[in-house]
């Protein structure tokens, strides 16, 4: 049974936060926001932030469509705010919410292969022009099938991870680089960072004009050795996730953000070894891009057996914290509740994560 109450009380203080203490833009760009709403705020009862070019009201599957809520919703239209129906399956008792939707979500994994282009033509049916995104699109033929459908909008980790690659041999660069980020994870020092920077002369170069730009420390950088002072093991580690990820997959900015937000959100989650938890969520991330089987890539990586437990296994309190995020990014309160942190406090740190992934990516990007 869902807990109305604590549904509000949590959608409500991450509202507070995105449009108050992060800021839309500095969180979605120009994109809009999907926003998880409950009864009492589609009847009006807690106010939705007065920005409804920038919000998508989507109404739960479990909201009782009575005619106080569908007044609301009505209301919430004509001040401007699109309506998404959440996880819509056909049930015909929410068939009168159809025609107020801009879009409407159904959830592949829920309703299966077989029953999509029937669901899409229902809603169609009942609400011409409506969008419909389809959610859990985890494979090609998942968004194919999607597509075919008549799907406009897709959602899910096809979309927004790298395909794996698992017969590709990493290049030197590559192996260099995960090095470096298994060494910066296990905190090694300066010297055993520079002896590996310095064995890749192509990397050291790009270190150096890294160092020496503005989104670094925007001066000329005498040596490998200072540039690597100079960046600190954050800067270091954002940037060389940058470099596989411009060399593999030229991935989009929304991605890269993507990434540098997991590693920010572990590190703000783990404030007893925040370097540490930085650079295994970015080791996490490079498993997934680089692709083949995690434990011989990590073992490539060098990094101690604390950091592989961690980011391959969940162990000790980094490997709770990166969990908790890779949870989040899942949509699966239940998964971070098995971790020792609580979804709104792993959400709201995601949050603040987005805000300086976003400025780190927009400085660094013209470096890569």
């Amino acid at each position: 049974m869902v807990d109305e109450a604590a549904h509000e009380a949590a959608t409500a203080q991450v509202i507070s936060a995105v449009f108050g203490e992060f800021g839309v833009a500095n969180l979605a760009g120009d994109l809009p926001l999907f926003v998880n709403t409950t009864r009492a705020f589609l009847v009006g009862d807690i106010p939705l932030p007065d920005d409804p070019e920038r919000l998508v009201i989507e109404v739960l599957e479990h909201v009782l469509l009575d005619a106080e809520v569908l007044a609301g919703i009505v209301a919430l239209k004509r001040a401007g705010y699109r309506i998404a129906a959440d996880d819509w399956d056909g049930t015909r008792s929410r068939d009168g919410l159809l025609p107020l939707c801009d879009v409407v979500k159904i959830d592949l994994s829920a309703v299966g292969h077989a029953a999509l282009p029937g669901l899409i033509a229902d809603a169609r049916r009942l609400s011409p022009g409506v969008s419909v995104c389809v959610e859990r699109v985890e494979t090609a033929e998942d968004a194919g099938l999607a597509e075919a459908a008549g799907a406009v909008l897709l959602q899910g980790f096809y979309l927004d991870r790298p395909q794996t690659r698992t017969t590709r041999t990493l290049t030197a660069s590559e192996v260099t680089c995960l090095r470096l980020l298994g060494a910066l994870a296990s905190e090694a020092d300066t010297g055993e960072l520079v002896r590996l920077v310095s064995s890749d002369p192509g990397l050291a170069m790009q270190v150096l004009r890294m160092a020496a730009s503005p989104a670094g420390v925007g001066r000329p950088v005498a040596s490998v050795s200072q540039a690597v002072v100079l960046l600190g093991p954050r800067k270091l580690g954002s940037w060389l996730v940058l470099v596989l990820l411009g060399g593999a997959s030229r991935a989009s900015r929304e991605h890269v953000v993507a990434v540098l937000a997991r590693a920010g959100a572990c590190a703000l989650l783990s404030p007893s070894s925040r370097d540490a938890a930085f650079t295994a969520g970015l080791l996490s991330a490079a498993l997934e891009l680089l692709g083949g089987e995690p434990a011989d890539v990590m073992r490539d990586s060098g990094a101690d057996p604390a950091i592989a437990d961690a980011v391959l296994r969940g162990g000790g309190p980094v490997g709770a914290a990166l969990q908790a995020v890779i949870a989040h990014e899942r949509n699966d309160p239940a998964a971070a509740l098995s971790t020792t942190h609580d979804p709104y406090t792993v959400s709201r740190a995601v949050l603040q994560a987005v805000v300086g992934a976003r400025a780190v990516a927009e400085a660094m990007s013209d470096e890569r």
